[in-house]
């Protein structure tokens, strides 16, 4: 179903992705492929569905799950222990059984306590024992760029299954796009991965058109008749995000046309966290995407008079630079042409409400 809030399983569920389908069988065997996209665009849909139709075995790792909020770190031993229980969940073969048994993974049960240099070991050990099997394995990494956060270098061993274990597909997705590609360094000199050729897949909203026909569809499922109005004024509010379109299509069974508003206030209270945890980490952040916010769209010269109005001086071109950057590259903003834009209607409505 079209209006499922689950991630879709299969390609009978997803909406208007051909491209994005095709590319990404065609490169499932390469080394290693990047799905890129906002939040709530689909990424996840698109991977679990290809991989469950060519009949692929995996393994899913949903990253964020890991992050401590204390520390502000993944723990090596967090990261052991999702990839044992994501191994548990997959239908494994015997001769697959017998191969993770080698290395004293006992699937099903509760890991024990490991060093870091042991947790290393024995991800790298589980690796290569997949890896022996000699059939493709795809190991999924989503919302990858929270793995640079992990205590135990994590970035080496990619680059060692990306050098030596050939029948590994590595798939990481991420909404801050431009901190993925910080983490893995494929420009970098420095980094383990630095030269190494990847696949980029990137996922972008809906067109206006396409959403008023996914909404159409989906409401075609259910047989349930919508007034092309609505659909246009929640496709206006709302945007091409698959995520709030879906909950719009959800709600509007139970609240009608008040589903547009419920959607964005119950959006909003949703990424709510991200937008204050954005706006801790510096008052430019804050006052930069409230200009944008407020605006719908900003210019340099905008943006420079907002923030110089709120703090009470001219920042440099440097700092404002390197903070809009850094917007960008964490995915909360845009730059088309000139202009700077918030994306997502959601981020940009929770901005507008805490700056009110």
């Amino acid at each position: 179903m079209l209006f499922s809030t689950e991630p879709k399983t299969s390609l009978s569920e997803l909406f208007d992705r051909e491209m994005e389908i095709e590319r990404f069988r065609m490169g499932i065997n390469e080394r290693l492929v990047l799905v890129l996209g906002l939040r709530r665009v689909g990424k996840s849909s698109l991977i679990l569905s290809v991989l469950n139709s060519m009949g692929i075995d995996y393994v899913f790792i949903d990253v964020r799950k890991l992050f401590d909020e204390v520390s502000k770190k993944i723990p090596g031993e967090r990261l052991y222990e999702e990839l044992r229980i994501a191994l548990s969940r997959m239908s494994l073969s015997e001769r697959v059984r017998g191969v993770l048994s080698s290395i004293n993974l006992s699937l099903g049960t509760v890991g024990v306590r490991l060093s870091m240099a042991e947790i290393r070991g024995t991800i790298t050990s589980i690796l290569e024992a997949l890896n022996s099997l000699g059939r493709r394995i795809v190991l999924v990494f989503d919302e990858a760029q929270y793995l640079r956060y992990s205590t135990i270098g994590l970035r080496s061993i990619l680059a060692y299954t990306y050098d030596h274990l050939s029948n590994i597909t590595l798939v990481l997705t991420g909404s801050e796009v431009g901190l993925l590609h910080d983490f893995l360094g494929m420009d970098d000199p420095s980094s383990e991965l630095y030269g190494r050729y990847y696949l980029s897949i990137e996922l972008k909203p809906f067109t206006r058109d396409q959403s008023i026909e996914f909404l159409k569809r989906g409401f075609k499922e259910l047989n349930v008749s919508v007034d092309d109005s609505i659909i246009v004024k929640a496709v206006d509010e709302l945007d091409g995000i698959v995520g709030w379109l879906v909950y719009f299509g959800k709600l509007y069974l139970d609240r009608g046309v008040d589903a547009i508003y419920e959607v964005k206030e119950m959006g909003a209270k949703m990424v709510m966290r991200e937008v204050e945890e954005l706006f801790n980490r510096s008052q430019y952040y804050k006052y930069i995407m409230e200009a944008i916010a407020t605006l719908g769209r900003a210019r340099w010269v905008d943006v420079n008079r907002y923030v110089t109005a709120k703090v009470g001086r001219r920042p440099t071109n440097a700092t404002l630079s390197r903070n809009l950057n850094n917007l960008i590259k964490m995915g909360f903003v845009i730059k088309n042409g000139d202009y700077y834009m918030i994306q997502d209607p959601m981020i940009r409505y929770a901005v507008i409400k805490v700056a009110t």
